[in-house]
């Protein structure tokens, strides 16, 4: 912040043929206790305008370094744009998917006639095994790898179709029943795999929406920058037009003339953009 002792000489073109010029005029302006606490304040604001305006534009050129990042990482994992969904979101959605499926895999897993804690564990192996089958299905994009887990899966959800079914022939005794609930549970868990093999094939990669995630924030702190540097602008602008306001009424009372009454304006105004 500049202080009124520390005010410079204007350039020469402003000073009067009177001796100091304007600078003992803009002292006596800057006097009064309200004026000097007015321009102390413009002072400051424009300080802190331009500590703002650095902040934005360095966080601008964060925020485009970032999202460089992002779509550089996503060539590397070959992402195209039908990957839209962030990761965080991908992967709840099929955790859900796979998570509708506990009931139905209980049915199977108290097939082996345990105690209520060890079948829920069974259950949530079996849930386990789902949810890995569907991550395999959508990174083993091609070859053996993808085969192999396929064919896995497929026989990992006619196994528990067949526990279903024991189990529910055991308990109900009607053959037939028994295999058309195991069928139709079997279906419904062979559905909410796929619905969750889609949602992860439609899920950006980790670090691609780790990357796209920090080019958003740093995004929308610049964008929060770029609004209080508009913000302050206005209340500057308001600021100088009412201390410009009182310079004038204040030249009118020094000077009878309008050279002189002029020049001291503009210093002002000097003064102020310094």
């Amino acid at each position: 912040m500049q202080s009124i002792e520390r005010i410079g000489a204007p350039p020469q073109r402003e000073l009067s043929a009177n001796g100091d010029g304007y600078i003992t005029t803009m002292r006596d302006f800057l006097a009064k206790p309200r004026v000097a606490r007015d321009f102390q304040d413009l002072k400051a604001d424009a300080q802190k305008l331009h500590a703002v305006e650095t902040e934005r534009d360095l966080l601008t050129q964060k925020a485009a370094e970032a999202e460089l990042e992002a779509g550089r990482r996503a060539r590397v994992h070959e992402e195209h744009r039908h990957h839209r969904l962030r990761f965080g979101v991908g992967v709840l959605l099929a955790a859900l998917f796979v998570g509708l499926d506990a009931i139905p895999a209980n049915l199977a897993a108290q097939t082996f006639g345990l105690d209520p804690l060890p079948t829920w564990g069974i259950t949530a192996v079996i849930i386990g095994a789902l949810a890995a089958g569907m991550w395999a299905v959508v990174h083993y994009k091609s070859g053996w790898p993808r085969a192999a887990t396929i064919a896995a899966l497929t026989v990992g959800l006619l196994s528990i179709g067949a526990l279903r079914y024991w189990f529910l022939w055991v308990t109900a005794g009607d053959p037939l029943s028994a295999v058309l609930e195991a069928l139709a549970l079997t279906v419904f868990t062979t559905m909410m795999v796929w619905l969750g093999v889609l949602v992860l094939s439609f899920t950006k990669s980790r670090q691609v929406s780790v990357a796209e995630g920090q080019a958003d924030r740093l995004r929308r702190r610049a964008e929060k920058k770029g609004s209080q540097e508009r913000s302050l602008t206005q209340r500057l602008d308001a600021a100088k037009s009412e201390f410009l306001a009182d310079a004038q009424l204040f030249s009118f009372q020094v000077f009878h003339s309008d050279g002189p009454r002029n020049q001291f304006l503009d210093y002002v105004r000097a003064e102020l953009d310094r």
